[in-house]
């Protein structure tokens, strides 16, 4: 049990993601909880968005086949495709739909933590006896 704790953090990291609002914000937080970013990455689908949000995919996969040898993989994958959206937040890029570049990111950090807390038990479990 003690060495799954990173891999229940993952998990508890992401479940708390969808309740925080993905952007620090006062007014009207509701539009920006983590459960309407997750459920509206379906209308992006044509563009650079979605594939931020298959992130999410791809961490279920990593969750689902944990005691595969690919998981390790598709973490990496999550986090790399999760990272998409901090760096164009943080560089102000345009290259997503996303134009709340004045409101600094607060659950989306929560969202690309669990992805790191997969990595490292994976990579734990995997290279590290």
């Amino acid at each position: 049990m003690r060495n799954k704790i990173l891999f229940f953090l993952s998990i508890a990291s992401f479940l708390i993601s969808l309740v925080l609002p993905v952007h620090f914000i006062f007014d009207k937080p509701d539009e920006y909880l983590g459960y309407v970013y997750l459920g509206v990455g379906w209308y992006t689908f044509p563009y650079l968005d979605f594939f931020c949000w298959l992130g999410n995919f791809t961490l279920l996969v990593s969750w689902i086949f944990y005691k595969k040898k690919f998981s390790l993989y598709t973490a990496y994958l999550t986090a790399v495709l999760m990272s998409f959206y901090g760096i164009n937040h943080l560089f102000e890029l345009d290259i997503l739909m996303v134009k709340e570049y004045h409101l600094p990111l607060f659950g989306y950090w929560l969202w690309f933590l669990s992805s790191i807390f997969q990595i490292i038990y994976l990579y734990k479990r995997n290279h590290i006896k």
